[in-house]
């Protein structure tokens, strides 16, 4: 028994690993309306899993559209981006390269080309409370002090556990890239939750502007996340 517990805080901690990861390859690609929208089904793994969109945006399923993603980082099978949809239809016909709001919704973790599914008697709570353990706290308040300390850097300036739900955990990821040579900062909130035994996250970016920038995050992730856990029921 012990060791299976050990075994599935390893395997938890490899997803919020992977995760964290896949943020980034997700930013290096893509250079407080909180209202979803109508379901969208999404085939997965031979099953359906129902998303939604924020007021204002709409979903991209289409695989051919965000298939770099996945090269970048096979790890995760990327299942929808949603964005603005202004920008999102300015993004898909060349007129902008790329784009500042986007949110992207992965299932994982993957074994070469197939979806590896959580073990079967475990339930959304127990997965959360595995996904809490295995990392560490990051308090949002120093999200500014972070940034004038090490903005300069290049890569992950700060990341951890930010909120804990019932059946769901959100992290956030402080990330800062080369922009053209400039230095771009940019904020991932990511949420994560077991769906028809798949690791589901929801990552939205934004530019950095101050710690409002992440408040405003979570909050669009946690109303996109409580519509996914009540629009596909735990089985």
């Amino acid at each position: 028994m012990t060791r299976g517990l050990r075994s599935r805080k390893w395997e938890a901690f490899g997803i919020a690993l992977i995760i964290a990861v896949f943020c980034v390859f997700s930013y290096r690609w893509y250079t407080s309306r909180r209202i979803v929208g109508e379901i969208e089904p999404v085939i997965v793994g031979g099953g359906t899993i129902a998303i939604r969109a924020l007021t204002g945006y709409c979903n991209e399923v289409n695989h051919d559209f965000f298939s770099p993603l996945e090269q970048a980082d096979p790890s995760r099978e990327v299942i929808a981006v949603s964005a603005p949809c202004r920008e999102l239809t300015a993004f898909k016909a060349g007129r902008v390269a790329g784009l500042q709001k986007y949110i992207v919704w992965s299932v994982g973790p993957k074994d070469g080309d197939t979806l590896r599914k959580l073990p079967a008697d475990i339930t959304r709570s127990n997965f959360a409370n595995e996904m809490a353990e295995a990392q560490q706290k990051f308090d949002p308040s120093e999200i500014d002090s972070e940034v004038a300390k090490y903005g300069s850097k290049i890569g992950i300036l700060g990341r951890g556990l930010v909120d804990r739900e019932v059946d769901a955990v959100y992290e956030a990821f402080v990330l800062s890239g080369d922009n053209g040579g400039t230095i771009k900062i940019v904020v991932c909130v990511t949420g994560i939750a077991e769906i028809h035994h798949l690791a589901l996250g929801i990552a939205a970016y934004d530019e950095f502007r101050s710690g409002a920038s992440f408040s405003e995050l979570l909050a669009s992730v946690k109303s996109l996340m409580h519509a996914a856990l009540s629009d596909n029921l735990e089985n």
